[in-house]
């Protein structure tokens, strides 16, 4: 779960890049954090001024979640079980 996360800036980034608020409806915080993260990445936006402000979407991003756009997601483990045999 994300701590500290700030929710005015959150939801302008829901509202940024979701339609209607579906594709971040009932998904999880870090989930939304991804999504907004690549979001970012693939409009080309992390320089961009976000929403006409003084900050770039990048910087929105780090105050909004506390951690630079840079860093992905937690890392996963790998499943302990293999599906096929060497």
């Amino acid at each position: 779960m994300l701590m500290g996360v700030d929710p005015d800036l959150e939801l302008d980034f829901i509202r940024e890049f979701a339609t209607g608020g579906q594709i971040m409806k009932d998904i999880s915080a870090e989930d939304r954090r991804e999504r907004i993260r690549v979001a970012i990445y693939v409009k080309k936006l992390a320089h961009m001024l976000f929403r006409d402000g003084p900050m770039t979407y990048a910087e929105a991003y780090a105050n909004c979640f506390g951690r630079p756009i840079e860093m992905r997601r937690t890392v996963r483990t790998e499943p302990t079980e293999r599906l096929i045999d060497p």
